[in-house]
């Protein structure tokens, strides 16, 4: 295990015990003082994806549409600002120009549900 994902693991368990010890003192808040004076909610954890392989997110950018002209862009992005997992995502355009395809990547990424684009990974030619 790298130290970067020592780090991560630690920070998801110490998120996880903060949750857990959040939600106890609003139950025992709740049992001592009533459920309708206590206005603190339960926190939930959301519920994690299983980590997808790089062929797996490939195939996910991948229009169908075969192309002679064009690029291949690889953007890295997160979800969220403060997200430690960068992903790669892969986009396919016609345009000719590199910058345009590169707008369409990002306009392609926020359109898919990452709005932080982090860098561009590479840029390669069909």
């Amino acid at each position: 295990m790298t130290d970067l994902q020592a780090f991560e693991e630690a920070l998801l368990s110490s998120r996880e015990k903060f949750v857990e010890q959040h939600n106890r003192s609003v139950q025992r808040a709740q049992e001592q003082f009533g459920k309708r004076r206590v206005s603190a909610k339960k926190i939930d954890l959301p519920q994690q994806e299983p980590k997808k392989s790089p062929q797996e997110s490939r195939g996910k950018a991948y229009t169908g549409v075969a192309y002679k002209t064009g690029y291949i862009i690889k953007l890295v992005v997160r979800e969220k600002k403060m997200s430690l997992l960068d992903e790669v995502f892969e986009y396919q355009s016609s345009k000719i120009s590199e910058l345009e395809a590169r707008i369409d990547a990002e306009k392609a990424a926020k359109a898919a549900g990452y709005p932080i684009i982090g860098y561009v990974q590479s840029i390669e030619k069909l």
